[in-house]
């Protein structure tokens, strides 16, 4: 009897002995074979500087909460310099937080800084592996960037005029009818014109069905995009291992793929169809189809995610940008009543505002520079990826980084702009020609802003991008008044500053008090929105 109280005693032992082994060596083994360091690169003891992280996970949880890496991303810059260092998982984060230093990495190496990092979830599964977004730089992206250069360049995108002129009109009306509904408007304007620009279909309502369709796709975008948001894109040599041990990752991911690839795949067939009876409406999709993308290696999938991509970075992003130069115009209404005068003493009352009047507008495209000043698109910057090791002033940067262009520390740098925290368009009216013009220039820091990126993904819709704010913020301002609501109690709302979960700066929904100015403006409006309604949009 005491022989076997003995053994068993022996054996519980051994298995808590054996247990905590294995709870040593695994995460051992995964920091060792996983995690990049300086025990298999010692070159990395020259990483740029950065905050401390945790093993394993690294700045994980320093850049779990969206809402607060913007501030961090100034504090870190702040702190650290113009380039600093950041980890998540096995994954590397260069941020790069000056004019120069972009100009440097983004710009002048561009051949090594243009690239995506490994996504097993987001672009091999989830994408198909052809989500132009997450494409790794190579001859496959530099053949997809051309078509699509070739076609939203600064020539072409002037005969998307049109509809955006069509479109803007049409959501003065819909401010006129509901402008509690403003925050929704502004999302169906620029649905409707990335999609006639894409597709040639219009969005005439917020309830359109193809509108839930696009949203529910960039919502799976949001998620995705988030850093730290699946474990084998922090960790891509994981995706060989069982997805037991993930969280079934694949299995989602497929989900993912099974929607978002049949909503594009049905778009691009209906357009071919369309094409080919010669029905189609002027569009990108036309002209690119007509192209035979086939003759470049293109596929039907491939060909399906170019367009739907189109769509992705249209969508939101402008709309994003409506909604946020409302939300300034509510804290800073000095700034809207500047603009108002300039219109008023430039275009005057009896009709609204069109392309023609932009170059005698100063205030309002400066107006225009300030909003994505203030508030860029997304939360985390512009990430590319280097496809070689280098170095940059004494510090290495490995192969495989998430290199960013950190325009949150840049924009609020208050050695470049003055009373950085502040929205004031004034600091624009020596930069009069548009964004798309300064994004080449020699020296860095004559740039107005980088909210369109640099280097060779620098955004390619930035003439259509453009050409959409300016026609809405300058009708919007013509016509309307922008004020913080009143409550039933008669006190001032104040309206939400924070921006929604995710990777975009999408404002949280904030109520505002949207009014018209005048009888006049109103009757100027719906008889120009009647008018090309007549018409329908012409392409002159």
């Amino acid at each position: 009897m005491a022989i076997l109280i003995l053994w068993q005693q022996l054996a519980e032992n051994y298995a808590f002995w054996l247990a905590l082994t294995v709870l040593a060596v695994v995460p051992t083994y995964v920091l060792y074979n996983f995690v990049p360091n300086t025990f298999k690169d010692p070159r990395r003891r020259h990483l740029p500087p950065g905050p401390k992280g945790l093993p394993l996970v690294g700045n994980l949880f320093d850049l779990a909460d969206s809402e607060l890496v913007r501030g961090k991303a100034r504090k870190w810059h702040q702190q650290y310099g113009d380039i600093f260092y950041t980890k998540i998982g096995g994954t590397d984060y260069i941020w790069l937080s000056s004019p120069k230093v972009v100009r440097d990495l983004m710009d002048k190496k561009s051949g090594i800084y243009s690239s995506r990092s490994p996504a097993p979830f987001a672009q091999d599964v989830a994408s198909g592996g052809r989500r132009q977004l997450f494409m790794q730089y190579g001859p496959e992206w530099r053949q997809l960037r051309k078509a699509s250069h070739s076609l939203l360049n600064s020539t072409t995108a002037t005969k998307y005029q049109p509809i955006q002129d069509f479109e803007s009109k049409q959501l003065m009306i819909d401010l006129i009818e509901s402008p509690e509904r403003f925050y929704e408007h502004n999302r169906r304007y620029s649905s409707s014109v990335i999609m006639l620009v894409t597709y040639g279909y219009r969005l005439p309502t917020w309830q359109h069905p193809l509108v839930k369709k696009i949203y529910d796709i960039l919502d799976n975008l949001t998620e995705m995009t988030a850093p730290g948001a699946h474990a084998v894109d922090s960790f891509p040599s994981l995706a060989a291992w069982p997805q037991f041990l993930l969280g079934n990752w694949r299995t989602s991911a497929e989900r993912v793929f099974e929607h978002d690839s049949k909503v594009y795949l049905e778009l691009w067939d209906e357009l071919k169809t369309k094409v080919d009876k010669g029905v189609a409406a002027e569009c990108f999709v036309k002209d690119f189809y007509l192209n035979n993308p086939q003759k470049f290696g293109i596929d039907d999938l491939l060909a399906a995610y170019t367009c739907g991509g189109l769509v992705e970075a249209g969508s939101e992003t402008t709309a994003t940008t409506l909604n946020n130069f409302v939300l300034a115009m509510l804290l800073y209404p000095e700034a809207a009543a500047k603009a108002q005068a300039e219109i008023d003493h430039v275009v005057g009352s009896d009709r609204l505002p069109t392309w023609e009047d932009e170059k005698d507008l100063a205030y309002v495209r400066a107006l225009v520079k300030e909003v994505l000043r203030w508030r860029p698109v997304n939360k985390f910057g512009m990430p590319h990826c280097t496809s070689e090791d280098d170095w940059y002033e004494g510090y290495f940067i490995p192969k495989g980084s998430v290199v960013i262009l950190n325009w949150w520390a840049i924009h609020f740098d208050p050695k470049l702009y003055s009373h950085a925290d502040e929205f004031d368009p004034s600091r624009y009216l020596n930069k009069p020609l548009p964004a798309a013009d300064y994004i080449n220039a020699n020296d860095p820091y004559e740039r107005d802003h980088f909210t369109y990126g640099a280097g060779r993904r620098v955004c390619p819709g930035v003439h259509v991008a453009e050409r959409s704010l300016y026609i809405n913020i300058v009708r919007t301002l013509w016509g309307f008044n922008i004020s913080k609501a009143v409550g039933t109690d008669g006190g001032i709302i104040e309206p939400e500053t924070e921006m929604v979960r995710g990777f975009l700066s999408v404002p949280k929904p904030f109520t505002a008090d949207i009014t018209i100015r005048s009888a006049k403006h109103a009757a100027v409006m719906r008889k120009a929105f009647d008018q090309s309604q007549e018409e329908g949009i012409v392409f002159r």
